[in-house]
């Protein structure tokens, strides 16, 4: 992320480099001739956090932490980083002040290999609560020159976001020891992937698969989700960017369980993707250089930001040349939360619903990946499933023995999409999976209803239905299978695809 001077690549700085400048002179908002600015918004979102405390011969593992404790101590190493500096060197970033006079616009060449002017830094406006970071690729090693990290948060920088990969063949190889030395020095990082879309849409997968490779997890503290930057378009339609960046993005969340977060632009977004709001859920990280200290109106649906990139053209002390300046709405707070990838989805449920602490009782598993995909963790009395297109739901008690018995989320049911509700009479609760529906009640014991069994038992009325509560789970007789219930039976008919009812 880094305007290019000339069209051609630089030695080690990978190939995505050739196509930067025009995205940022296209992301560039003009106002009054050459003057320009960037604003760059991401939401991100808190996700992860399981401490393990295995023992030798026990499943046993360690409660998650107190998110208040880690949250607090963030706050305070990110706070302490703003105190050793008020402001950069640079108007740009002086909060509350303008610069006494605008500096002549640069120019660069783009690739159509027209001059277009670099934005202006003059006017630019930050509210001094904003946390600025940078972000960097081997653009900031020109001949091997290396970053001095301590002079970087010395000038008040807090959080460093570093390139890892591009597409299926390139690796900073500046990648590894930038994010160390960064986090050494008591930064914030993050890693970002530049997207390489093309078709088929598993490569979207394989593009994922290669970056956390490169990166891991990041299931620790000081660590930003992982991050997709989307800029090129591969010459895939509409339709199928939508599709490719589905599947990167739910491939980094089912891995790492922290909902990544996406670098985009307005007219990328607009024109491109036709401005769709399938991502609004994701942390934006929002590129524009408008000269404000806000990105206006955001495209996609999404209705905040949390990350700005306000300009290309910075200069912070310990860096050779330009570098990408970065803000954070709104304050240490947000970006210590951002920050913390200990707590996942499944702890944040956990921590905040007491309904299921106490269902539930203990962990006495870490939490791990779930067969076909999302993530999931034991308990004493039941578990906690989690995947992107179902949330976090529990299953408890004798449903949830039942569920694991029958194979849990690799079995025919699939993973929860509710947690244990009431059924439809008195004393009788289910729990709903992709697959099917588990009743149980103290006189019945726990059994699966599915497929067109189940469809016709719901149409008559489910549990509430003078059929009754499931006595069996569905097994196979002459011609096709049958299920029991109390007071009668529902057969499916593999000739027909019929369902009948018979009664006693």
């Amino acid at each position: 992320m880094r305007i290019a001077l000339t069209p051609a690549c630089q030695t080690g700085a990978g190939p995505g480099r050739a196509v930067r400048p025009h995205r940022r002179r296209t992301a560039r908002h003009r106002r009054g001739g050459t003057r320009g600015a960037v604003v760059v918004a991401a939401v991100a979102f808190i996700t992860a956090t399981t401490v393990t405390a295995m023992t030798a011969g026990s499943l046993r593992a360690s409660q998650p932490v107190a998110a208040s404790s880690i949250h607090d101590q963030a706050v305070r190493d990110v706070q302490a980083i703003r105190n050793v500096a008020a402001t950069f060197d640079l108007p740009v970033l002086a909060a509350g002040t303008t610069a006494a006079a605008p500096r002549t616009a640069d120019t660069a060449v783009a690739v159509s290999g027209a001059a277009v002017p670099i934005a202006d830094q003059s006017a630019q406006t930050i509210p001094a609560e904003w946390p600025r970071g940078i972000d960097i690729s081997s653009w900031q090693h020109p001949a091997g020159a290396q970053i001095d990290w301590n002079a970087v948060r010395s000038a008040g920088v807090t959080f460093a976001i570093v390139k890892a990969t591009e597409g299926m063949t390139y690796t900073n190889p500046y990648f590894a020891l930038d994010r160390l030395r960064a986090l050494q020095t008591g930064l914030v990082v993050g890693a970002y992937h530049y997207a390489r879309p093309v078709l088929p849409i598993t490569t979207a997968v394989e593009q994922a698969d290669r970056f956390l490779a490169t990166t891991g997890l990041t299931r620790s503290n000081g660590h930003l989700a992982p991050i997709l930057d989307l800029e090129a378009d591969g010459s895939l339609s509409a339709d199928q960017l939508t599709a490719w960046t589905r599947a990167f993005l739910e491939e980094i969340e089912t891995r790492t369980g922290r909902t990544p977060i996406l670098y985009t632009y307005r007219s990328f977004w607009t024109d491109t993707m036709k401005n769709t709001t399938s991502f609004s859920r994701y942390p934006l990280w929002f590129a524009i250089y408008n000269g404000s200290s806000s990105s206006g109106s955001l495209p996609g649906g999404w209705q905040k930001w949390a990350m700005w990139q306000f300009t290309s053209s910075g200069s912070v002390p310990g860096i050779t040349g330009n570098v990408d300046m970065n803000a954070v709405c709104c304050g240490v707070d947000a970006l210590a939360a951002s920050a913390d990838g200990r707590i996942s989805e499944i702890d944040r449920r956990y921590g905040s619903d007491s309904r299921v602490r106490s269902a539930l009782g203990t962990a006495i598993r870490d939490e791990e990946p779930a067969g076909g995909g999302g993530r999931w963790r034991q308990f004493e009395q039941g578990l906690l499933f989690w995947s992107v297109a179902t949330g976090v739901h529990e299953a408890h008690g004798g449903i949830g023995a039942k569920y694991l018995n029958l194979g849990g989320s690799n079995s025919f049911l699939g993973r929860p999409t509710s947690d244990e509700v009431d059924a439809e009479t008195t004393g009788s609760r289910q729990s709903v999976f992709q697959g099917g529906r588990i009743y149980w009640s103290a006189a019945t014991d726990a059994h699966e209803v599915h497929g067109a069994i189940l469809n016709h038992y719901l149409s008559l009325g489910g549990a509430g239905s003078d059929l009754g509560l499931p006595i069996s789970d569905e097994y196979p007789v002459g011609g096709g299978h049958q299920s029991a219930f109390q007071y009668g039976w529902l057969r499916w008919d593999a000739d027909s695809g019929t369902v009948a009812v018979t009664r006693p």
